[in-house]
């Protein structure tokens, strides 16, 4: 199974509070420093919560 394959049978869940973010308008998009696929919920984006890398440990806003 290829990583794209995986990481779409993965649960979204927000990195920043958790929640599952499937059928809100939620964000996605990847790390800037290693590329794995992120995603934020409305609230925390909106919140500006910071936010953590699971792969690599980036953090940002």
């Amino acid at each position: 199974m290829s990583g794209s394959e995986s990481e779409g049978k993965r649960k979204q869940k927000c990195v920043s509070c958790g929640i599952n973010i499937a059928g809100t308008s939620a964000a996605s998009f990847k790390c800037p420093q290693c590329g794995y696929r992120i995603y934020r919920c409305a609230k925390c984006r909106k919140q500006s919560k910071l936010y953590e890398c699971p792969d690599c440990g980036f953090r940002g806003p």
